[in-house]
């Protein structure tokens, strides 16, 4: 069951992630001034996208890859807690209005699996090698 909730939390906090990664990339282009500060951003950031498109989902899928394997779980699971709060802090801070209960809606998937997945490292780091059953391998 902990496989399954942490392959189903890995799968819907990558939409999160994605937006969060949008709002950071308008981000950086609102600061920029005139039109030569906005070509060496789109340069800059060319190198980013050229090997991110390849790491991005090699990392998601060591990500899946390790909640499957019964000694790394505990850290698989903070990560996807980590990534699902820090993307949410950054919908919620870099939004341009107030969130209101429509943003919050549809932010609660990304809350649910950084709250699963915190639960999941919580019991995780409860279990002690000789309370292993073999459901958990």
């Amino acid at each position: 069951m902990n496989r399954l909730l942490h392959a189903v939390g890995a799968i819907v906090v990558v939409p999160y992630v994605v937006l969060a990664l949008f709002f950071l990339c308008i981000g950086e282009v609102a600061r920029a001034r005139g039109l030569g500060a906005l070509l060496e951003i789109a340069w800059n950031s060319l190198d980013w996208f050229a090997w991110g498109i390849y790491v991005a989902p090699a990392l998601w899928v060591c990500l899946v890859a390790t909640g499957f394997i019964p000694s790394l779980q505990r850290a698989s699971s903070l990560c996807l807690c980590l990534l699902a709060a820090v993307s949410f802090l950054v919908v919620v801070t870099l939004s341009s209005n107030q969130v209101g209960i429509g943003e919050f809606i549809f932010l609660l998937p990304c809350i649910g699996v950084a709250a699963t997945s915190a639960w999941l490292f919580a019991q995780t780091s409860r279990k002690t090698p000789s309370s292993f059953t073999s459901a958990d391998f």
